[in-house]
């Protein structure tokens, strides 16, 4: 590339006048098994790598292109995929030669005609050493469509979100489609949110519903808002019969306005072979303190009764209520998103006791204590305060 496009003075005065010009190490973004050896040597002498979940690296990672050792990007403002040229096909992409096709790509990048992507390269696989994301779809311009057989039965996919103005929608759209499982089963969608400054809101609706551009999303089939940066929610829903989803992934109105944050979701289908554990089961001899805090915090989160109210005493039960159903669903949606704000403070044994602090943003104070003890081998809350 130095030798031949970056010495054309053309070559040099396109890119200064349009582009601003950088380049990323494969070995720092770990593309592949040989590189992520590499990389971890160095974390053991020292060397502190990049954080891999920010959106720009999200971006550069997506445009790699299997069996590739160089890539190409043309990358938005916004973080999103222009265009992606191979430099090893550069040379064959036409006769007008190296100089010309590349500055061929590039306007047709700056034109919107998304070069390098209308080729499928799901029908490849790459060798078990090969430099790539052997498993990961990767998000271009547009809505990315995942299949999930019996075969492959799980999906991780990479994309960003942006925040919206408060009270409107702006959704980066994945199109799930689970039409090869002809009886019951359980979408499952993990969702890991990079590391800048937005929180994420994801929600799942049916493939025929049109997606709304603003107000709280009612039709939604499932949600899980509110994901704070570096964490991980999950959205899961039954269905009686396979059939086309859609997941649409943006910013928390409590985020800034135009902001843009990445995110991995791992999407999973699980045929019913045995049915669901019942909710009294989730409180088992062999769980621990911790376990069962974890699970309280998000049922409450989530405002599931039928979860908490086996966690708690006869005497706690009274005290806490369960009117969580007798919500109308626009106040339940919104105490739901307030609630994913919700997090442990503390969380110490005292004696034979365990007893956890809770920041409540709805409460009066905010702060709760919440105390347990083991009764006939299970941990259940006996005081909420």
């Amino acid at each position: 590339m130095r030798a031949v496009v970056l010495s054309d003075e053309r070559s040099i005065a396109f890119l200064n006048e349009n582009f601003i010009n950088t380049w990323v190490s494969n070995v720092e973004l770990e593309r592949g098994p040989n590189k992520q050896a590499i990389m971890a040597l160095r974390r053991q002498q020292g060397f502190k790598p990049f954080d891999k979940m920010h959106p720009l690296a999200q971006a550069v990672m997506k445009g790699w292109k299997r069996g590739s050792p160089v890539d190409i990007l043309v990358i938005a403002p916004e973080l999103e995929l222009m265009g992606r040229q191979p430099v090893n096909e550069l040379l064959s992409i036409s006769s007008g030669g190296i100089v010309q096709n590349y500055l061929a790509f590039l306007q047709e990048s700056l034109d919107g005609k998304l070069p390098g992507f209308g080729e499928d390269t799901s029908k490849t696989s790459p060798e078990p050493d090969s430099e790539s994301l052997s498993e990961l779809d990767v998000a271009v311009p547009g809505n990315l469509k995942v299949i999930l057989t019996s075969e492959r039965p799980k999906r991780e996919v990479l994309n960003i979100f942006r925040t919206p103005k408060s009270g409107y929608q702006d959704y980066t759209v994945i199109e799930i489609d689970t039409t090869a499982f002809k009886g019951e089963g359980l979408l499952t969608i993990d969702i890991l949110v990079g590391s800048a400054d937005p929180e994420g809101s994801f929600d799942l609706y049916d493939g025929d519903t049109e997606l709304p551009t603003r107000g709280t999303p009612h039709s939604a089939l499932a949600s899980a808002w509110g994901i704070l940066p570096g964490k991980k929610g999950t959205i899961k829903y039954r269905f009686d019969q396979g059939k086309v989803f859609k997941l649409g992934g943006t910013g928390s109105w409590f985020s800034e306005e135009g902001s843009i944050n990445a995110f991995l979701a791992e999407i999973s289908v699980a045929s019913d072979q045995e049915p669901e554990p019942s909710k009294e089961a989730l409180t088992r001899p062999e769980q621990s303190a911790e376990d069962v805090m974890n699970t309280f915090v998000e049922a409450f989160k989530n405002l599931d009764a039928e979860t908490i109210l086996p966690m708690l005493t006869e005497d706690a039960r009274e005290t806490f209520g369960d009117n969580f159903q007798d919500m109308p669903e626009d106040v339940r949606t919104q105490m739901r998103q307030i609630l994913n704000q919700m997090e442990v403070l503390s969380s110490e044994y005292v004696g034979d006791e365990f007893h956890f602090r809770l920041r409540v943003p709805i409460a009066q104070p905010p702060e709760k204590s919440v105390k347990m003890r083991n009764v006939e081998g299970i941990w259940r809350i006996y005081d909420i305060e």
